[in-house]
């Protein structure tokens, strides 16, 4: 579907999901090669059929030329995506009331996954055109979101376009992360360039998770293992302030046939019972800690999740990658492991008054919740 913004040679054409199949083959080609945007591993999210998002694939051109793609989640946001039960205040309450039952959300990017940008232009000074693009899109559906979030951008755009545009610079997003260090050979190295205090903690730690099994998953095993690992992935996401979008049993196992050696699924047994898991993902030169299921009472006398945090760096030094990363959350908690934040660079642009109010409202309370004013501390000798 081809639609043109009137006086301007950009011009873009729509691919929805049933069409993919056809423009596979000029979309990829378009692409560097191993790029993420490559056609299989969205097909991969696509199978696991998460619910709340549709997902649109646009091609955007500029006298005709094809210059840059763009992946895009329609997600539909709805109230029980908020924990209004905890700690409620007056303020949440009338959100409670006033906020619609549900507000069509647009993300250029990927909603459960970091450093997946969703759009790709072969010459970086066309990247601005993404916002005329976005705008194109949304005449082109006659879709108006309560807000538009540009994910996981490369650097920071110019603001002044920014602004014209109507986005803003979200900078409430901090992930964490931890860099190897040239001296550390083995986990045991690791363990001996923390400070006495931090490697005392982290061996009880590691003393607790003795009675832990750990077995990695295949494909079929995740499957095999379903119902365990959404009753574990729940636990973990119903203590959150704010779940952006939820996955399922199946995102794993479409995530394992589609990456392979590059995603692990390992799970932890107590007694033959899984009560835990964990997942990486691993990149060229870095890896990542994606998401985790835990059982809390476990958790208490096991250490589950300070050890899922251990078994990241002890993979990052046995594989030699330069970096891990650790995710958004428990900030508290990876600051003391020794990872450091980062700003990642998000863009947002909200169209609904109430929408803007639940966004600021609910940032603060995941913000407070995750640690965000971390106080600058080392760990390291």
């Amino acid at each position: 579907m081809y639609y043109q913004l009137p006086n301007n040679s950009l011009n873009i054409t729509i691919i929805n999901t049933e069409q993919v199949a056809a423009c596979q083959q000029s979309w990829d080609e378009f692409l560097p090669p191993g790029h993420h945007l490559q056609s299989r591993h969205l097909q991969a999210f696509e199978n696991a059929a998460v619910e709340n998002i549709t997902t649109q694939y646009v091609q955007v051109f500029l006298k005709e030329e094809l210059i840059g793609l763009l992946y895009l989640q329609q997600f539909r946001f709805q109230h029980n995506h908020l924990n209004f039960n905890r700690r409620p205040a007056l303020l949440s309450k009338l959100i409670g009331v006033l906020l619609p039952a549900q507000v069509p959300l647009l993300v250029c990017g990927h909603l459960f996954r970091i450093n997946f940008e969703g759009f790709y232009f072969k010459d970086p000074a066309h990247q601005p055109l993404l916002f005329d693009a976005i705008e194109l899109f949304q005449q082109q559906n006659q879709y108006k979101p309560g807000g538009i979030i540009i994910k996981d951008c490369p650097g920071i755009f110019i603001e002044q376009r920014c602004q014209l545009s109507g986005y803003h610079f979200f900078n409430g997003d901090v992930t964490m992360e931890i860099s190897r260090k040239e001296p550390w050979l083995s986990f045991d190295d690791y363990l001996k360039s923390l400070k006495k205090d931090y490697r005392q903690r982290a061996k009880k730690i590691i003393q607790r998770f003795e009675n832990i099994e750990t077995k990695e998953l295949n494909a079929a095993g995740i499957k095999e293992q379903a119902a365990a690992i959404d009753r574990l992935y729940w636990n973990v996401v119903n203590k959150q302030t704010v779940k952006l979008g939820t996955i399922n049993n199946a995102y794993f196992y479409e995530l394992k046939k589609d990456l392979q050696q590059n995603f692990e699924f390992h799970a932890l047994y107590l007694d033959g019972i899984m009560v835990g898991f964990y997942t990486f993902i691993f990149y060229q030169h870095t890896m990542e800690t994606h998401f985790i299921g835990l059982d809390y009472e476990v958790n208490k006398t096991s250490n589950l999740y300070f050890n899922i945090l251990f078994a990241g760096i002890r993979t990052m030094i046995g594989k030699k990658f330069d970096l891990l990363e650790l995710g958004r959350t428990g900030r508290e908690a990876k600051g003391n492991a020794g990872a450091q934040p980062r700003q990642v660079f998000n863009y947002i642009k909200v169209n609904n008054l109430v929408v803007k109010i639940t966004i600021n409202y609910f940032l603060k309370r995941f913000n407070k919740a995750a640690n965000y004013n971390l106080t600058e501390r080392s760990v390291f000798k």
